[in-house]
C-alpha cells in the first residue's frame, strides 16, 4: 500500500476515474492541459490549474482547432487542479476535471508574460439596466455556439442577460437549450461536460429542461439582478451555515496520495 502523504501537485497516474460530483469530488488518471497552443492559451498559470479528466483535453483540441479557424487565440481560465478536489480560492465546483472556463476575449495574439497572470476582461452586460454593453463582440456567440454544440457538453453556465439577449437574436434557438443562467458569467462563461461513460463514480447532475428556456424564468433571472443591482440587499446575520461537504473516501485517499 502506497503511503499516505501530503496534497500532491501532480496528477496520478493510474486509470482514469471520476468520483463524487463537480462541486464536491476528485479524479485519478487526469491530464495535464498544455497552457498554450496555436488556438488558445491558459490565463493565471502560477494557480496550476490546468488539468482534468481525458474529455476535457478533447474539448480543448476542439477550442483550439476552432481559434485557428477563426484565426483568434481562445482565453482559458481555470480547467482543475492535479487530482481536482476544493480549491483555495475561486470556484465551488471545478473539483472533477469536468470543468473549464472560457474568457470572454477577442485576440488574434497570444499573450506577453505579464498579461498571462494579470490580463483582466470587462463585463459585457449591465446589470442594472439588464442590457448588453459596448464590450460583446459577434465572436462571444460564435465560441458560445461552438462549446454549446460540442456533443459532450452537459451545460454552460452564463449571465442571464447574454442568454436573454441570444434568445431576442438567434433564429434558430435549440443550440440556447444548455445555456444555463448564472450571475457573475459576465466576462467569461464555464463549460461543464457529461459525465464519462462508463465512470461509475461520477455523479451527473439532474437533466436539463427540454426546450430553448427562453421564457418568463430567463426573464426572472434578469429582472432580479436589475434589482438587485439598483437596490443591494443587506445581508442576513440569521441564515444558517451550509453543512461542511465531506469528500468521498476516494478523494480523500486520492488527494493525500504520494
Amino acid at each position: 500500500m502506497r503511503k499516505i502523504g501530503i496534497l500532491s501537485n501532480t496528477p496520478l497516474q493510474v486509470l482514469p476515474e471520476i468520483y463524487g460530483s463537480y462541486a464536491n469530488g476528485c479524479f485519478s488518471g487526469g491530464v495535464t492541459i498544455p497552457l498554450k497552443n496555436k488556438g488558445y492559451e491558459q490565463v493565471r498559470p502560477s494557480r496550476n490549474r490546468n488539468y482534468g479528466a481525458p474529455s476535457i483535453m478533447d474539448f480543448v483540441n476542439s477550442l483550439d482547432q476552432f481559434g485557428i479557424q477563426k484565426q483568434k487565440v481562445i482565453i482559458l481560465g481555470d480547467i482543475a487542479q492535479p487530482r481536482g478536489g476544493p480549491a483555495n480560492f475561486g470556484h465551488a465546483s471545478h473539483q472533477t476535471g469536468l470543468d473549464i472556463d472560457i474568457w470572454l476575449e477577442d485576440r488574434s495574439t497570444h499573450l506577453s508574460g505579464n498579461l498571462r497572470e494579470k490580463l483582466s476582461t470587462p463585463s459585457v452586460v449591465n446589470p442594472g439596466t439588464g442590457k448588453m454593453n459596448q464590450h460583446w463582440k459577434p465572436f462571444y456567440r460564435e465560441l458560445l455556439h461552438h462549446a454549446a454544440i460540442y456533443p459532450e457538453t452537459e451545460r454552460i453556465f452564463v449571465n442571464p442577460i447574454i442568454k436573454a439577449k441570444l434568445c431576442e437574436t438567434e433564429t434558430d434557438k435549440a443550440w440556447l437549450e444548455k445555456l444555463r443562467p448564472w450571475y457573475g458569467h459576465d466576462s467569461h462563461f464555464h463549460v461543464r461536460l457529461k459525465c464519462p461513460t462508463g465512470s461509475t463514480g461520477c455523479i451527473a447532475q439532474a437533466p436539463i429542461p427540454k426546450g430553448p428556456g427562453c421564457d418568463s424564468n430567463l426573464q426572472n433571472w434578469v429582472n432580479d439582478q436589475i434589482k438587485w443591482t439598483n437596490a443591494p440587499q443587506k445581508s442576513s446575520t440569521n441564515v444558517a451555515p451550509k453543512p461542511k461537504k465531506v469528500l468521498p473516501l476516494e478523494c480523500q485517499a486520492i488527494l493525500k496520495q504520494q
